[in-house]
């Protein structure tokens, strides 16, 4: 968490809310009209609305906004225990609106031009394991180190 905080910070320092320098990456609100779709169309969400809040609210469909991206229409969708952190609000980056879920299933509906491997009208299951594949540092295959978590 320290370190979550940190980064946080650090953006903020690095980038004071200029428009030109701002990060695309991790957008969780589509309210913005740069980043829904242009055609209006609406989906429902669930939404963080403050510390121990959420809501089903409708909310503007997203657009590809890079090459890498990908749009899912979602099929079935569940909650874990880092959800818990969001909702009690211990992620300082949560701001009111923000779309909730990172486990689920889902059919590709558009794919960004650099996309390769996902395919429009495929099913997909996105679980809590991801990574971009393009830092080296990051191995292929990662597994979680589990220790002897529950004794009894």
């Amino acid at each position: 968490m320290a370190l979550a905080r940190a980064a946080y910070v650090l953006d903020k320092a690095i980038n004071p809310g200029d428009p030109a320098t701002a990060l695309e990456t991790n957008i969780s609100n589509y309210s913005k009209p740069e980043h829904a779709d242009p055609s209006g169309a609406m989906m429902k969400a669930l939404t963080w609305q403050g510390k121990n809040k959420v809501q089903i609210v409708e909310t503007p469909v997203p657009r590809l906004i890079d090459d890498t991206d990908a749009i899912l229409r979602i099929t079935g969708s569940t909650v874990c225990g880092s959800d818990l952190h969001l909702l009690h609000g211990v992620v300082l980056e949560m701001q009111k609106g923000d779309i909730l879920g990172h486990e689920f299933c889902g059919i590709v509906d558009q794919v960004g031009s650099a996309v390769t491997k996902a395919q429009p009208g495929k099913r997909y299951v996105a679980s809590f394991q991801i990574a971009c594949g393009d830092v080296s540092l990051v191995p292929v295959v990662h597994y979680v180190e589990a220790g002897p978590s529950n004794a009894t």
